[in-house]
């Protein structure tokens, strides 16, 4: 509760009526410091960080599935609504965007997923309580809601087999991409969330 409490108010106050040193004071030391300060606390290793390539495999597996299905469904709907608005700068963006999806799965995995495990050992509920906090704060962007609480759900359900947030964060990275290429711009209010999602 304090995490969503925190972060719901930085986007929905402190990122319209505040000075550039307090949103980023506040964003790095309460909303992405005080998760990394619970993990860190509460856990003795970190085996969701680990560079064995034969982890990262087996986990990229476990969730290629989902990541080609998502691909091929938003092409899909991108298809049908006249939406593909792509580019030629698929890769690039996808590199700057690796970074963001590997910080928002350590929060959904380490953070939500650990936690939703201690409330219940049936993973198909962890996953649900871990993706309903992830798309609450993608609030009030219906879409962007939706493909969040699909995306988390799934996401978290593969971290509980196979725990490596590396091969996460490409699949995060890829379908958002893609969903920003594929569903048009007048649904996705540009990715946008809290009072910004009017002003779009």
């Amino acid at each position: 509760m304090i995490e969503l409490l925190s972060v719901l108010f930085y986007v929905w106050y402190l990122e319209r009526n505040s000075a550039p040193w307090v949103r980023s004071a506040f964003f790095w030391i309460l909303c992405v410091g005080f998760p990394f300060f619970c993990i860190w606390k509460e856990q003795e290793d970190f085996p969701e960080f680990s560079l064995d390539w034969d982890e990262f495999i087996g986990c990229l597996r476990n969730v290629l599935w989902f990541t080609l299905t998502g691909t091929t469904v938003l092409i899909g709907l991108g298809l049908l609504s006249d939406g593909l608005n792509y580019d030629g700068q698929f890769l690039l963006r996808f590199s700057e965007y690796i970074f963001w999806s590997f910080l928002q799965q350590i929060g959904l995995q380490i953070f939500l997923t650990r936690r939703a495990q201690r409330v219940t050992t049936n993973p198909w509920a962890v996953s649900g309580i871990a993706a309903t906090v992830f798309s609450l704060i993608h609030f009030p962007n219906p879409a962007l809601m939706l493909l969040t609480w699909l995306g988390g759900f799934f996401w978290s359900l593969t971290f509980q087999k196979t725990p490596n947030l590396y091969a996460l964060s490409v699949s995060h990275g890829w379908l958002a991409v893609t969903s920003l290429y594929s569903i048009p711009p007048q649904w996705m209010h540009g990715l946008r969330i809290g009072p910004g999602y009017w002003t779009f």
